[in-house]
């Protein structure tokens, strides 16, 4: 089997492992020794951290859950039935995104929050409703409940650490939805250059402190949002954003919507609520 793409960081790892969950378009790998994760991606797929696409169009009679993994220099190597051959495929490389202080004023900031808020349905993301389930109902009152000491905490300048950790683990799924909000809010937030892309430091002292409160591989994401590695299709949302902040793209947000089953539609939410704050540091508000 040959691999298409792959970032550094998949490529430079070694060691043995398991296949831990098997989705129609991604499996997930555990390294116990690194206590690290890796992905396998289809190849309708935009690259992502840690991740490797795969020449596969789905994966549910590929792969199973618990078989052994070895990776080496030449690929992996799973049950000692597949093969993936990873010599020849080409590294993904994250693009590097610069905001000048003149172009973050000239960004509508609100603008593109309305336009991501009107892609979203209430039944979408928990952070809309919680439609007839009273157990989703409980979690979406709660999500916004620490999302508005959030965002307190991000306009006062005050607590921010203690109010990331809060959200940190809220939800459900392999990612819950308040870690995914995270993610979205930062891709924002901690664009180099960005007014508020110091705050990081408190983002990444929340992680620290609020580990255990959520998934393992939840945890990997978020270090990774943190550190500013994202996936493909939040990069060309960012892009755009930059270079051409008067052509908001629908396009773009329909490739983070489909992210996960509700993983980008929670990122789109706080992507949204990171262009609002963004206009509490000085950005434009031009129609």
């Amino acid at each position: 089997m040959q691999a298409l793409t792959a970032d550094a960081s998949f490529l430079a790892e070694r060691g043995s492992g398991q296949i831990a969950q098997v989705f129609n378009r991604a499996v997930n790998l555990w390294l116990p020794a690194r206590q690290r994760w890796l992905t396998l991606l289809s190849e309708s797929c935009d690259n992502a951290p840690n991740s490797c696409r795969l020449a596969l169009t789905h994966f549910d009679d590929s792969f199973q859950p618990g078989q052994l993994i070895q990776l080496h220099p030449h690929g992996i190597r799973v049950a000692d039935t597949l093969n993936i051959n990873t010599v020849s495929c080409r590294c993904w490389q994250p693009p590097k995104l610069m905001l000048s202080a003149e172009r973050f004023h000239q960004i509508p900031w609100l603008k593109w929050r309305d336009t991501i808020t009107q892609q979203l349905n209430t039944h979408e993301t928990l952070f809309l409703g919680g439609g007839d389930n009273p157990f989703y109902q409980a979690i979406s009152e709660q999500l916004q409940c620490n999302r508005k000491i959030l965002f307190k905490a991000l306009l006062n300048n005050l607590n921010i650490t203690f109010a990331v950790t809060q959200m940190i683990g809220l939800g459900i799924g392999l990612t819950p939805s308040s870690d995914d909000y995270l993610v979205g809010m930062s891709a924002i937030l901690f664009i180099p250059g960005h007014p508020a892309a110091h705050l990081r430091d408190e983002f990444i002292s929340a992680l620290a402190s609020a580990r255990k409160n959520t998934t393992s591989l939840s945890a990997t994401t978020l270090e990774a949002a943190f550190d500013y590695r994202y996936r493909e299709n939040i990069f060309a949302f960012i892009a755009s954003l930059i270079n051409e902040p008067w052509q908001l793209s629908e396009k773009n947000i329909a490739g983070i919507k489909n992210i996960g089953s509700s993983s980008g539609c929670d990122m789109l939410y706080g992507m949204a609520d990171g262009c609002a704050l963004s206009r509490t540091y000085g950005g434009n508000y031009v129609s």
